[in-house]
């Protein structure tokens, strides 16, 4: 009995002439499913399915998860007949009912994945039907959207190569454009789901190639030329909104939650859902997504720059990698995820072995990187710190290709290339908004100077460089305080370096720390964003010596002294007073001759406010060599920076003002004094270094932090001031005859520079009278008793007047 099939013998094994399943089998009833399936497929292929229908046999489905597998193993049978019938209509209509019970049954959906992901292979390689392959995409993307584990993301990756080899579909014509946008919306749904699980996928460097290919970046028209396109109109609203200069237009597209029908499909019109570069810009956007996560966007990026490198996109002329670039930063700072994590990768990729030897592709990267931060609304954070922190560190390698280069082509080269750093480093620090992490880094970097001289110089000019863009940012961090000690002790071992030009640099760098306004005029708060962008722009466009701060305070501290006879002496004494917390008004108002303690008055914004008054510059600018490393000597001079005030500054309160001032400690001070004293008696010193010196001695006299460090610094200035002067006359036997004639110089203009800080009125007259022609130094030039300035400009050199005057 055991090899009598059950279609002759029942179930129970015997034979009874009664027995219903002897009956026809006609007459059996029909499973439901199956005639529910007979009824969905029409009559002929071009007829439409009963939509009806297929909505019963997804309710039945659902209620009845065991016959799932029964449906599954009919519809993968009717497809295969269907297809090698080469009767398409039906076949459609089989992945019309898959494509629905993905969105009803997504708890059976593992009871017939597998048949469907086994039919949508079979449907891609249908090379001579492209309908049958665009419904396999179709199918796919529907598949991908519907997953909530990734139980088949494995089975996704198999089927990338397949997509992408679609994607790259050659022609202009509606049958490639169709298949291309096809191939391209499955790739956006295995993106996102990527994205659903943190998994990049290894075919992923495929994926970015085949959506940059159909990526077609749009420039922006000029203002003569008038856009009909809706999208573009509105993208160029948006553009003037935020006061920004896009080179491309990016034109609003409907968002992926948008189009994205819960009940499968796409809500879009054909001219989106047919448009290959529709879907590579959702394929970006659902990248961008992904910046959730550093791990995962950081390797996303990694193989945007690896395919921007390969197809040359970096450069402008192309535009590729900046319009996906802003693209995306577009959407990440909507998302606020990861803002800055793209602008510190891109300047980092800089470094990367593959473009260590291109320089040209280079110098396009930091030219991108530039006009994101430019276009970047967000504010600043570590990975903004750590990306001008790399740029000073590129900064530095130009500098000291420039000084120890002698190829022509290689230096031009390398000067452009710093000009580009120098535009990123502009942008960048426009969005820091506390200078003091800055300040850090750059103790940081003077901590690791070499004692060569080219790389210490290089090191120099770099920090110098960036202590001169981040002039114009407020130092919260240290706002009311000290200097910063770390950048303090670096600064203090930079003036003592073995080079004399380095030395120079770190004066510089003393200075525009202490007094931004040196470099840097006060930007009102208010201002608008065009405003600002001027205010930085002619900043950065004029030429003022740094040195020229101290001699701004001084002048300052001139007129008041001498006020308009309206204003009395109530200005001289609210100025000059040092008892004004004794209530001694009678001592305040005696003349300079009648009061030794009147005699030593030093303003009281150094008990209370600080020296508000330093940022009051005078309105016409000192001008002083501009950054160059050229000539002979290669001389380290300082970049092109402006000091001149808006005429409104003058009318903000000393409270706006003290907020981009720093003071200095009384042990500051002696440290400061200590290092002059070392820097003085050096045999290596030029009129530079002296120069700088008297600056440096300057602001130690007008930047004491309390009560207590103005006393300190008045006994211990007039100590090195007058012990320097002893040296250079008595014991300064290591000194060559020049350089004694130079310490004396300097010496008694420090004198004055006291005399004039503390009001000692009958030392300065003495003091001029001790530089004459034959006592002074013809290099060094004391200027309105405020300055001491090295002769620079070859026409007052003294050295080349001698040799006219011998006929050389």
């Amino acid at each position: 009995m055991g090899v009598i099939s059950r279609k002759v013998l029942p179930a129970c094994g015997a034979l009874c002439y009664f027995c219903p399943a002897l009956r026809a089998r006609s007459r059996q009833p029909v499973k439901r499913y199956k005639k529910i399936l007979a009824e969905i497929f029409p009559r002929t292929p071009d007829e439409e399915p009963n939509e009806r229908r297929i909505g019963k046999l997804c309710e039945y489905a659902a209620k009845n998860p065991i016959r799932v597998p029964k449906i599954t193993v009919y519809l993968e049978q009717r497809i295969y007949k269907e297809l090698r019938t080469e009767q398409y209509g039906f076949a459609k209509v089989v992945m019309l009912i898959y494509r629905r019970l993905l969105v009803s049954c997504k708890e059976q959906m593992p009871l017939f994945a597998s048949s469907l992901l086994s039919i949508v292979h079979t449907l891609l390689d249908q090379k001579r039907q492209d309908d049958m392959r665009i419904i396999g995409c179709e199918t796919l993307f529907d598949f991908a959207v519907n997953q909530v584990d990734g139980t088949y993301q494995f089975n996704l990756e198999g089927l990338v190569p397949r997509l992408c080899e679609l994607a790259q579909e050659a022609g202009e014509d509606e049958r490639a454009t169709s298949l291309r946008a096809a191939a391209l919306q499955a790739l956006s749904a295995m993106i996102w789901f990527m994205g659903e699980l943190s998994h990049i996928s290894s075919e992923f460097d495929n994926v970015v190639e085949v959506v940059l290919e159909n990526y077609k970046p749009q420039k922006a028209q000029n203002d003569d030329q008038v856009t009909t396109d809706p999208d573009n109109e509105s993208a160029q609203q948006v553009q003037k909104t935020e006061q920004n200069t896009s080179p491309y237009v990016i034109s609003e597209i409907p968002t992926w939650e948008s189009f994205v029908n819960t009940k499968g499909g796409v809500n879009l019109s054909m001219e989106y859902a047919k448009d290959p570069k529709f879907w590579s810009r959702i394929c970006v956007h659902n990248m961008a997504k992904l910046s959730k996560e550093a791990t995962t966007f950081r390797r996303i990026l990694e193989s945007l720059f690896r395919c921007f490198g390969n197809s040359s996109s970096w450069s402008p002329d192309n535009g590729l990698a900046l319009c996906i670039l802003l693209d995306m930063q577009l959407l990440v700072e909507n998302a606020g995820q990861n803002m800055h994590l793209l602008l510190s990768l891109l300047i980092k990729h800089i470094e990367n072995k593959a473009m260590l030897k291109q320089p040209e592709m280079q110098l396009s990267i930091v030219e991108v990187a530039a006009t994101l931060a430019e276009l970047s609304s967000s504010q600043a954070s570590a990975a903004t710190i750590g990306a001008i922190s790399d740029l000073v560190r590129h900064l530095k390698r130009t500098f000291h290709i420039t000084l120890g280069s002698k190829d022509a082509e290689l230096v031009k080269r390398n000067e452009k290339f710093r000009k580009a750093i120098d535009d990123c480093l502009v942008q960048l620090s426009k969005k820091v908004s506390d200078a003091g992490p800055v300040l850090d880094m750059m103790a940081v970097m003077l901590e690791n100077i070499a004692s060569t001289p080219v790389v210490a110089r290089s090191t120099a000019a770099a920090v110098y460089r960036t202590a001169q863009i981040i002039a114009a940012v407020p130092n919260l961090q240290y706002q009311n305080k000290v200097f910063p000690e770390a950048l303090f002790h670096q600064l203090l071992l930079t003036m003592i370096h073995p080079d004399h030009e380095a030395r120079v640099a770190a004066h510089r760098i003393f200075a525009i720390v202490l007094v931004p306004s040196s470099v840097s005029p006060l930007i009102q708060a208010s201002a608008t964003s065009q405003a600002r962008t001027r205010d930085m722009q002619r900043t950065l466009s004029r030429a003022v010596s740094v040195f020229s701060s101290s001699a701004a305070i001084f002048d300052k501290l001139k007129r008041d002294k001498h006020p308009d006879n309206s204003q009395g002496e109530s200005k001289s004494s609210s100025l000059h007073s040092i008892g004004e917390d004794t209530g001694n008004t009678k001592r305040q108002n005696l003349p300079v001759s009648q009061s030794r303690r009147g005699s030593m008055r030093v303003p009281n914004f150094s008990m209370k406010k600080g020296p508000s008054m330093a940022l009051r510059a005078p309105s016409g600018s000192v001008r002083a060599p501009s950054i160059a490393l050229r000539g002979p000597s290669m001389a380290l001079r300082s970049p092109s920076m402006a000091v001149k005030e808006d005429k409104g500054s003058s009318s903000k309160s000393d409270d706006e003002m003290d907020s981009l001032l720093l003071k200095l400690s009384s042990r500051q001070i002696t440290l400061l004094l200590t290092s002059i004293w070392a820097q003085g008696v050096s045999p290596e010193n030029t009129p530079a270094n002296y120069e700088a010196v008297a600056h440096t001695y300057s602001l130690l006299l007008l930047f004491s932090g309390c009560k207590a460090s103005i006393f300190e610094a008045l006994t211990q200035s007039f100590q090195v001031a007058f012990a320097l002067r002893s040296y250079s006359l008595t014991e300064a036997e290591s000194l060559s005859p020049s350089r004694r004639r130079s310490l004396f110089t300097l010496a008694t203009a420090m004198i004055i520079f006291s005399s004039r800080a503390f009001n000692v009125a009958p030392l300065i007259p003495i003091c001029k009278q001790m530089i004459n022609e034959r006592t002074g130094d013809p290099f060094l030039h004391l200027v309105d008793e405020s300055k001491l300035q090295a002769v620079k400009d070859s026409l007052d050199d003294p050295s080349k007047n001698i040799r006219i005057a011998r006929g050389q």
